[in-house]
């Protein structure tokens, strides 16, 4: 069987198990494991709109084309969720990216949960903004924006390399809550020791799910975990006939 057929088979098999999952997501709906990062994100944003402080999430440095797009877009999941808590606060979120594209993409996610929430008058298109081209320029300038904004909740969920340390720590010196994610397992490190709430592992790709934007971003959660179990099962069964001698 060539790659391709066997692709195609995989794919289908995704779409497959995503459009069952959706379909029954009412009926049974999805339990997942409590992650306490995301826990504590939605009591940290309650209390800033009580407060009426600013929430801030940075959507990395990496770009829209290539595999660093990847928790970028989980990102723009995570500021969806964020965007509909804060729409009518007096201070409402603002992302921040080191990638004109993404800022682009950032500004749209925005508009939609505005003008679903019915209030488009509200909507600033500087709420998503590009910092800087290069992610050293890029984190240079978040200092200055979490001291000017009022930031008390910095989230960083995308793209990030050794630069990501900086950019979690600038929010630890501010006295904001800080919750950190990113898909480069050396940078997960750095989060890990500077980020009051690292991420680990794929947990940044869970955020939609566990902060309920919709039914598609916990059905994708339960495909992850089917396909997980198949492959396993598939490895135990290959390895019994293995022994068995069936097959070699």
């Amino acid at each position: 069987m060539s790659e391709e057929v066997i692709g195609l088979v995989i794919l289908l098999l995704f779409v497959g198990l995503l459009i069952f999952f959706v379909t029954i997501d009412r009926r049974r709906p999805a339990t997942f494991r409590p992650i306490r990062g995301y826990e504590a994100l939605k009591r940290a944003i309650e209390r800033a709109v009580e407060a009426g402080e600013r929430v801030h999430l940075s959507l990395g440095t990496g770009s829209v084309i290539g595999t660093d797009s990847a928790p970028a877009l989980a990102g723009l999941a995570i500021l969806t969720s964020i965007a509909e808590s804060t729409t009518m606060s007096d201070k409402p979120v603002i992302a921040t990216t080191g990638d004109g594209a993404m800022a682009i993409l950032a500004q749209d996610t925005l508009r939609r949960v505005y003008s679903e929430a019915r209030a488009l008058p509200r909507y600033s298109p500087i709420s998503g903004r590009m910092l800087g081209p290069t992610p050293f320029s890029y984190v240079a300038n978040l200092p200055i924006l979490l001291a000017s904004e009022d930031i008390s909740v910095h989230v960083l969920a995308g793209s990030f390399g050794a630069e990501g340390a900086l950019a979690a720590d600038f929010g630890e010196r501010q006295g904001s809550f800080v919750l950190a994610g990113t898909d480069d397992a050396q940078a997960q490190a750095l989060l890990y020791a500077t980020a009051e709430h690292p991420l680990i592992g794929e947990e940044i790709f869970a955020g939609g799910a566990y902060l309920n934007v919709g039914r598609v971003h916990r059905a994708g959660l339960r495909v992850q975990d089917a396909v997980r179990m198949l492959i396993i099962s598939g490895i135990v069964i290959g390895a019994v006939l293995s022994l068995l001698g069936v097959i070699h």
